[in-house]
């Protein structure tokens, strides 16, 4: 990995990827190709869970676990005191830990990102994952302590906070099991899982070897197989071959994903398609992002929301 780390630091960067393109658009926006109907995905294309089911599933599994928590806790503290207790406080007590869970959610899935890709970067990924599990058992036990705090006070009762190292100790090794498990559920979220029932990419139809341009007044006949990137460039995309040719053709970025995916061409980023054939390098970054080198020595910035363009180079 080292040796391709080092291809990669050395390649000079191509006019596929403009300097400041990096910089347009902080928000990436995903193709909806597929969703129109227009280019749908083949059978055995990867896909993975969505953001926003990795909180809904983390979010359910925290109200279960309160729920049996509650109930389990009060049939204890009956048991123990031989006399009916109450339901309020338990359910308190598991209310409130939900609360701050739920509002640091954001950290587990960040831990998910790095842990996603971190390739060989281990070195500053497992210090990062560290501090972010310590600042949520942190974050959690004070959060916690003091939401239980200011409820028994609205009750009209004392409750006194015990910051005892042993209790300290008990909560944070809770904290460290629950910060590793909802980890996991958006580590699961972000991977890239293929289809049941996928048909074989050798059993599938090739696309015919040709595909045509048209460049203003002509139409140009080229192979699909030489195209090495297309870029957004507002109403144009532009076509950049392996020769050094580039065409201009007014189109959208889109309607040229849904021509160009039966040539194995895909989305890497907004502003950006590839032909994944010419890749030859893959350097994940800690956020989740990733940068490609090609086999002509462009280097191609792609963003985490196209990751599964890239994801049978880690099958």
């Amino acid at each position: 990995m080292s040796y391709v780390k080092a291809l990669i630091q050395r390649a000079v960067r191509a006019p596929v990827q403009p300097a400041w393109d990096g910089w347009l658009g902080r928000r990436d926006e995903r193709s909806d190709t597929a969703a129109s109907g227009t280019a749908p995905k083949p059978s055995g294309e990867p896909r993975r869970l969505s953001v926003p089911t990795g909180y809904f599933i983390a979010a359910g599994l925290l109200l279960a676990s309160s729920v049996v928590g509650t109930f389990s806790t009060a049939r204890d503290v009956n048991w123990r005191l031989a006399a009916p207790g109450n339901l309020w406080e338990p359910a308190m007590w598991y209310a409130t830990s939900a609360a701050v869970i739920l509002a640091l959610l954001p950290l587990m899935r960040r831990a998910a990102l790095l842990v996603r890709g971190g390739g060989g970067r281990w070195p500053l990924v497992v210090p990062a994952v560290l501090g972010l599990a310590l600042a949520y058992v942190a974050a959690h036990i004070v959060g916690m302590f003091v939401l239980r705090q200011l409820a028994y006070a609205a009750a009209g009762w004392h409750w006194s906070i015990s910051w005892a190292p042993a209790q300290i100790v008990y909560e944070a090794r809770k904290d460290l099991f629950s910060f590793s498990a909802l980890a996991a559920v958006f580590w699961l979220a972000e991977r890239a899982a293929a289809r049941p029932g996928a048909a074989p990419a050798a059993a599938q139809p090739e696309a015919p070897a040709e595909l045509w341009l048209r460049d203003g007044r002509a139409s140009i006949l080229v192979d699909p197989a030489e195209i090495v990137a297309v870029t957004s460039a507002g109403n144009y995309v532009e076509y950049v071959l392996a020769d050094g040719r580039v065409h201009l053709i007014r189109a959208t970025l889109q309607a040229e994903e849904a021509r160009l995916g039966r040539f194995g061409i895909a989305r890497v980023h907004r502003t950006r398609l590839v032909n994944v054939k010419r890749i030859v390098a893959l350097e994940w970054r800690p956020s989740g992002d990733f940068e490609l080198r090609l086999d002509t020595g462009v280097l191609v910035a792609g963003s985490r929301r196209f990751r599964e363009a890239v994801a049978f180079i880690d099958a």
